[in-house]
């Protein structure tokens, strides 16, 4: 209920913002001040600026260079942002209604857009709009037109800003200049970007380093040893047993007896705590009609044993299944947890399985043992340290074809919804600075590192939904424009009112596309 009030206050506090700012735009009280509403978004225009737009412009020859690059980005991240939808189109069928993204996802607001940190956002997004209309600003110059004004666009804080141009000039002059000022906001976009994630990933992350090389604790699944102890998402686990581990370490660790307690040293929030949890290896899941639902394996069980040697961690497991022959019934004990004496005891139920062949479910030629289950040790997903900092430093490390640099930009892309970004909380006291910042404070260097991140997340998608082919969109007069020039050159015997009627009709097509294609995503999940 204070959620729910909360969310109410907040609307009601808009909706008075947006009235009051309609008043004074209807009492010409705005239009005094250089101001225009648009509901509720102040558009503050001014002179300033201009000056330093012409200057910024003088280097004609090279501004003339980059215009070709900038319609080069559009034009591959157009065909490659369309194929994407495209993709997605033919993905949605298998997306569970739960899982379908929800409409303030579409919406690359912060403060509405669940994934997107409200301040890390607000600079983002205030960088990116500035970039984007600077961009558009000074091709206008390079061409010789005039901008009519600039500004700043105010939604209780300025939420970015933008140039004018003349557009009387824009639509009258030629195809090549007027899709030079089209493509140059959302290449700026892309290119500025492109140099954030340099300085994210290689000058502030490739700095860092780990303090720690324990395991991480990710997902801390209910009722297991790991969650009976109260440990956490953020946990880093660094002794058992008054023996430091390490990750590496882990898939071998000699652990105590599954079942028994055993004492753990874990760092949480930049301080050190001793607490006690159960060892072993616990089931996480159980195929249904596979070998383990068919013996009585349930989750949350401990594996102690299988075909009588102990299972002490994963390396024991694997090793152990390796050996078994496929359709020959083995031993295997279980441990359950017992809430009266807060201990894990026998399961009686179970005490033998027959491994299936791992061929007949995943493929392949090699005959091997295969239960059916999920398992993990204490019962949470662990992580490398030292691998999430190479992930986020060196994000297309090993990749050695163009699938493998796609998937790698597509994990950098989806940091923020793996939790990596912004790294914050538990997850940032696990790196220190180091290199040209080691005496950085560390809030200090995660709050710059992040603010390029998330300058380069907004700047790219600034940069790729405004070059999607459909106006009002940059990406859309670009198309039209080129359209126009192809049909000119194939349909030379058409005159320019019937060539304007098939540009309009192609473009309103792609506008249509562009529109299913992103709102399929929406409700295809929900329909099927």
């Amino acid at each position: 209920m204070d959620d729910l009030l909360i969310i109410l206050l907040i609307l009601l506090g808009i909706m008075a913002y947006v009235s009051f700012i309609t008043y004074l735009d209807h009492r010409k009280i705005l239009e005094k001040y250089n101001m225009s509403s648009w509901y509720g978004i102040i558009m503050w225009r001014t002179k300033r600026g201009r000056a330093l737009v012409d200057w910024l412009s003088s280097p004609k020859r090279f501004w003339n260079a980059y215009s070709y690059l900038s319609k080069a980005i559009c034009v591959i991240v157009m065909i490659s942002i369309m194929a994407l939808l495209i993709w997605e189109a033919f993905l949605v069928p298998g997306i569970p209604a739960e899982q379908a993204p929800t409409p303030d996802m579409l919406i690359g607001l912060p403060g509405i857009n669940p994934i997107i940190p409200l301040w890390y956002g607000i600079l983002a997004l205030i960088v990116g709009v500035a970039i984007h209309e600077i961009g558009h600003g000074i091709m206008t110059r390079v061409a010789g037109m005039n901008i009519k004004s600039m500004g700043v666009l105010l939604f209780i804080f300025p939420i970015g800003a933008f140039v004018e141009p003349d557009e009387d000039a824009l639509a009258k002059t030629d195809k090549r200049t007027r899709t030079s000022v089209y493509a140059a906001g959302p290449a700026t976009n892309i290119i500025f970007a492109i140099i954030c994630a340099f300085l994210f990933s290689t000058v502030m992350v490739g700095s860092a380093q780990v303090a720690n090389d324990g395991p991480v604790l990710t997902t801390v699944y209910a009722d297991t040893p790991a969650d009976l102890a109260g440990l956490g998402s953020g946990y880093q686990i660094i002794e058992m047993n008054g023996v430091p581990v390490s990750f590496n370490d882990l898939y071998n660790f000699p652990a105590a007896e599954p079942g028994t307690p055993m004492s753990i040293t874990y760092i949480y929030q930049g301080e050190e705590h001793t607490t006690t949890i159960f060892s072993g290896l616990v089931i996480l899941s159980v195929s249904e009609g596979q070998p383990s639902a068919q013996a009585g394996l349930k989750s949350g069980m401990i594996l102690k044993s299988l075909n009588n040697i102990t299972l002490h961690n994963e390396g024991d497991f694997r090793s152990t299944l390796g050996e078994l022959t496929p359709g020959e019934t083995v031993e295997i004990t279980t441990l359950e947890y017992d809430r009266e004496s807060n201990s894990y005891i026998p399961s009686e139920e179970v005490t033998n399985i027959t491994p299936a062949n791992r061929k007949d479910y995943v493929g392949g030629n090699e005959n091997m043992a295969f239960l059916g289950i999920t398992s993990a040790y204490l019962g949470t997903g662990m992580l490398d340290p030292a691998a999430v900092l190479d992930h986020m430093a060196h994000p297309f490390a090993g990749a050695s074809s163009a699938g493998e640099v796609f998937t790698g930009s597509l994990y950098y892309i989806a940091m923020p919804f793996t939790g990596l970004q912004p790294l914050d909380g538990p997850y940032r006291d696990i790196f220190v600075p180091g290199g040209f910042f080691a005496e950085w404070n560390s809030d200090v260097f995660w709050i710059v590192a992040n603010s390029f991140y998330w300058i380069f997340w907004i700047n790219l998608m600034l940069g790729m939904t405004n070059v999607l082919p459909a106006v009002p969109l940059d990406g859309g007069f670009l198309f039209r424009d080129w359209i126009d020039s192809i049909l000119a050159k194939v349909k030379k015997d058409i005159d320019e009112k019937e060539r304007e009627r098939y540009v309009s009709a192609i473009c309103y097509a792609f506008i249509m596309i562009v529109f299913f294609l992103i709102i399929w995503q929406l409700i295809g999940p929900r329909l099927l």
